[in-house]
């Protein structure tokens, strides 16, 4: 039976018997072979099925790890550009910023801070937010720290204070008598004078006639031989007018009335002022010259009310005038005046000072120092607070780089150093410089996350060029 003979036969039934066919070999084991690059496809399918599994589960993997809860360490990154000066004020392009003309400063919004999170600290200072700063910036911009600790405050306080006469050393030349002044023999104002020394001389017909009567008085009684109650009490008549003894006497000695009175300095002083000049009729209550004792002066210092404790009657002080900053004074706390300036909201302190050869003028300006009393009062470096008008702050450190800003109450101030009331603890950390940057940092994550926000600033254009 030939090829075209043979009955057709079903797959997988059995060969029929005598017809010599082998499953194993001979011409009828052609009738099962796969057919030509059967085995090729299967291996390509194969393949792509095991490459389609690993899809879909790379898939799901992803999905799912989509789905997870975003940290602020991996948070969506903006690259905006800032003012180094006005924080608030960003930009979505390079430039200048448009308040100060500043170059703006690259920032990449959502970065982390050298590896770490965001610190968790808290602030009760409005517009500011804790911020973390990398070793590498803290050196760069130069971060300096210090401790809040208890030390002596008010053991040294300086006021400023000027130079003025001692008024228990002033003396004023006045006659009581009208009439003219002839002829000045001290014309200047700041002129040295010495006691005895003559100042002016002076015609009074007033003055004349009391003398007269004075030696007519006199004459009558060496005439009964003993001086009578009249010549007495014209005696103290010129001396109630304001004639001098030395006049007086030279009356007596020569009796001769004069009509030239001569007026001479009581004490050794400087003139502080001249009121006459010559010619010039004069009344009893004319102000001819005032003369001032330089050789103790006072000086005047002004005192605020917060420190009005501080300051006691007899406290040793210090004076160094401006014109001499290398000689000091050494003097005390002479008087503490009651009353308060409604200007200056001061109050005057009155040290005395001896001044030999006259060497403080009346009118110098210097500083004060006064000895007070000391006491342990919380202190930090005065640069560590940032005034911002209605309130103060600090920023505390902690370890990491992280800063937390901090709301203070201040108090007094002593040198460098200021009285915290409120707000810090012995032992704290706060920033003792750089603080406006770190500060810039702070009002910037705030104004980037929404918590705050600078006065003034609000409506202010993102885009260099934008208006209000």
């Amino acid at each position: 039976m030939n090829d075209l003979e043979r009955p057709n036969v079903p797959a997988g039934s059995a060969p029929e018997p005598g017809t010599g066919a082998s499953p194993a070999g001979g011409p009828a084991s052609s009738v099962h072979q796969p057919p030509p690059g059967a085995h090729f496809m299967n291996i390509l399918r194969w393949a792509l099925f095991a490459g389609l599994m690993v899809l879909a589960t790379v898939s799901i993997g992803a999905y799912v790890y989509s789905k997870r809860p975003v940290s602020a360490t991996r948070a969506a990154k903006q690259v905006l550009y800032r003012c180094p000066m006005h924080p608030n004020y960003t930009s979505e392009k390079p430039g200048d910023c448009p308040i100060c003309g500043m170059t703006l400063e690259k920032v990449v919004v959502g970065e982390e801070q050298g590896g770490h999170a965001m610190p968790a600290g808290k602030s009760d200072v409005p517009g500011l937010v804790p911020v973390m700063i990398t070793p590498e910036r803290i050196q760069l911009i130069g971060v300096r720290t210090a401790r809040v600790e208890r030390r002596p405050l008010g053991s040294q306080l300086e006021l400023v204070g000027f130079v003025v006469p001692d008024e228990s050393r002033l003396k004023r030349v006045q006659i009581r008598v009208s009439g003219w002044i002839q002829q000045l023999h001290v014309n200047r104002t700041g002129e040295p004078v010495s006691a005895g020394q003559p100042l002016l001389a002076i015609y009074s017909p007033e003055l004349y006639q009391s003398e007269r009567e004075f030696l007519i008085e006199q004459g009558a009684g060496d005439s009964l031989g003993a001086s009578g109650p009249g010549t007495r009490d014209t005696e103290v008549r010129l001396r109630l007018l304001g004639v001098p003894d030395e006049e007086v006497r030279r009356l007596q000695r020569e009796r001769t009335p004069t009509t030239r009175l001569v007026l001479r300095s009581p004490v050794d002083g400087t003139v502080l002022e001249r009121g006459v000049v010559e010619g010039q009729y004069v009344g009893a209550d004319t102000p001819l010259f005032s003369l001032a004792d330089l050789s103790r002066v006072w000086v005047l210092a002004d005192l605020y009310e917060m420190d009005m404790g501080r300051v006691k009657a007899g406290d040793r002080v210090r004076f160094v005038a401006d014109a001499m900053p290398a000689r000091p004074f050494e003097g005390a706390v002479q008087f503490i005046y009651p009353t308060v300036s409604n200007q200056t909201r001061t109050l005057k302190v009155r040290l005395a000072f001896d001044n030999p050869g006259g060497i403080l003028k009346p009118g110098m300006y210097g500083r004060v120092q006064v000895a007070s009393h000391a006491r342990l009062e919380l202190t930090v470096p005065q640069e560590a607070v940032i005034r911002a008008g209605q309130h103060d702050y600090v920023f505390i450190a902690h370890a990491g780089g992280h800063f937390d800003p901090r709301m203070v109450e201040t108090g007094e101030q002593d040198g460098e150093r200021v009285q915290i009331l409120r707000g810090l603890a012995a032992g704290d950390t706060v920033v003792a410089s750089a603080s406006f940057l770190i500060d810039s940092e702070s009002r910037l994550k705030a104004s980037m996350s929404g918590k705050g926000s600078q006065p003034g600033m609000a409506g202010m254009s993102h885009e260099p060029g934008g208006t209000p």
